[in-house]
């Protein structure tokens, strides 16, 4: 039986690393067909009014060159999902927040389906969000501090190999974003101080990424979450309120190259 079949073409390993080719332009690619009337069909009127007053705000303050990389990222999330309602966020403390206003509003404007407050267990809440994204939805996962994120390894490995194994039947939009570091200045003490790019770089399948200004975590986090394919977002974690500056708004980054 082993010998029987013939062995796979040698190019489909490559065809099947990732849903979307790495140099894919995120920018042109369109909303879902009635995204906006089924946004607004299915949002209170008040909380999306109130959701896009802060848009606004945010979107000044990157126009003028004073945003935090956390309110760049808050920005880049509000935005998708208000453009796509397929999108969902998932986080611990999220209707308070989080600890970098990353997930601020989701649950406020979109509700508890859209932006679910998870419990301190970052395997459950990531296997939700691959079945989320296996079933049609562009789940987001703020990990409150990245190296958390090694209670979901077993998770995050399926992530990465889902498209492969299932000979690209399933493709899995899925982005993972959060804060960390072991730079000088970077490290909030042992367990907070692990780095977790080494544990995730030998995953197949998945696009690991780095922001350390609010230009580069906004125009990453927009296209990560476009991506039909499972990305990790990494961000400075003692410069998430501090460092500040402009963004392009509207605009989705290349997530193949890098900014020196």
């Amino acid at each position: 039986l082993a010998r029987g079949p013939p062995p796979p073409p040698a190019e489909l390993a490559k065809e099947l690393e990732f849903p979307d080719a790495p140099s894919t332009d995120y920018n042109a690619r369109p909303p879902p067909a009635g995204a906006d009337a089924i946004t607004r069909a299915t949002t209170d009127p008040e909380a999306l009014a109130t959701c896009e007053a802060h848009v606004a705000e945010l979107q000044s303050l990157a126009k003028r060159g004073e945003i935090s990389i956390a309110d760049a990222v808050n920005l880049a999330v509000l935005e998708e999902m208000l453009r796509d309602p397929t999108t969902v966020c998932h986080a611990e403390d999220l209707q308070a927040g989080s600890s970098y206003n990353i997930p601020k509003l989701t649950q406020q404007t979109f509700g508890k389906l859209r932006g679910a407050d998870e419990i301190i267990d970052e395997g459950h809440f990531l296997g939700k969000a691959i079945g989320e994204g296996m079933n049609g939805y562009r789940p987001i996962v703020e990990m409150m501090n990245t190296n958390f994120a090694i209670y979901a390894m077993a998770e995050i490995s399926s992530a990465g190999n889902t498209f492969a194994t299932t000979g690209g039947q399933f493709q899995m939009p899925l982005t993972i974003v959060g804060a960390g570091g072991t730079a000088p200045n970077q490290a909030l003490g042992a367990e907070h101080s692990q780095p977790f790019h080494a544990y995730i770089m030998g995953i197949p399948g998945l696009k690991i990424g780095a922001a350390a200004s609010p230009d580069a975590a906004y125009g990453m986090t927009k296209s990560m979450i476009r991506d039909n394919g499972p990305c990790f977002l990494f961000l400075p974690v003692k410069m998430m309120k501090e460092t500040k500056g402009h963004a392009a708004v509207g605009e989705c980054m290349p997530i193949n190259k890098c900014k020196l």
